[in-house]
């Protein structure tokens, strides 16, 4: 169905990682160790103390850190950020360190600075779950309304930049209420997405940013209808 880009399971520094380990079994964009990579650092940003210690022994990150990422509106402001070194360095100390990717430096900066700027939106994540079909199940206490709107998501779809991509991903969190997404299917559409604006498609059309999103909200729509018969 996708690309399978694994690894061996990723080991943590010591006592940095107890448990929860686990990453969605494929991506699109990122490789296995990005993703347990993110996964951690995005813990370590929007958990307290004690939900933290059922992943790790580490401590969050103070919580101004996460506010003044999301304060950022531009790549350029979110690269300046204390959240996005955290980010950065565990990318290129572990993730990086044996096999860089082949994108360039300035290429890589760039796709992570979006990734940073929406995942600290989400504040908690169901695993393997994607944007797309959260966005569109049914709004709470509504008939039959998703909670995004066709015409939004089409727009969605049609993002032409990256900070434009860091509003509409937001405001779509926003409408997910912020939790129900997991944080590497979020990010591997995010990396997916800046991978196609530098001409690099994947052969399957199936496998595109557009055809993967728009897969899962029109499932979404379908259960939803299905169920309101």
């Amino acid at each position: 169905m996708s690309e399978v880009e694994q690894r061996a399971q990723p080991q943590g520094a010591e006592g940095e990682a107890t448990k929860g380990e686990t990453v969605e079994g494929y991506h699109y964009a990122l490789t296995h160790q990005e993703a347990y990579e993110l996964r951690l650092w995005w813990r370590r940003l929007v958990m307290d103390d004690k939900e933290l210690k059922r992943y790790s022994k580490q401590r969050p990150y103070p919580r101004g850190v996460r506010a003044t990422l999301r304060r950022c509106a531009t790549i350029e402001s979110v690269m300046l950020t204390e959240a996005f070194r955290h980010l950065w360095q565990a990318l290129e100390s572990k993730a990086w360190q044996e096999a860089p990717p082949r994108t360039s430096r300035d290429q890589r900066i760039e796709t992570w600075a979006v990734i940073a700027a929406v995942a600290c939106e989400l504040r908690g994540e169901t695993f393997d779950a994607p944007l797309g079909k959260r966005l569109g199940e049914k709004r709470p206490n509504t008939g039959d309304t998703p909670r995004m709107s066709d015409l939004r998501f089409q727009q969605l779809l049609d993002c032409h930049s990256g900070d434009e991509l860091i509003r509409r991903f937001r405001r779509a969190l926003k409408l997910a209420d912020n939790a129900g997404v997991s944080v590497v299917r979020l990010a591997d559409m995010v990396a997916l997405w800046h991978r196609e604006q530098r001409g690099q498609y994947r052969a399957e059309a199936t496998q595109r940013f557009a055809f993967v999103m728009s897969d899962a909200y029109f499932k979404a729509r379908a259960l939803k209808s299905a169920a309101g018969d």
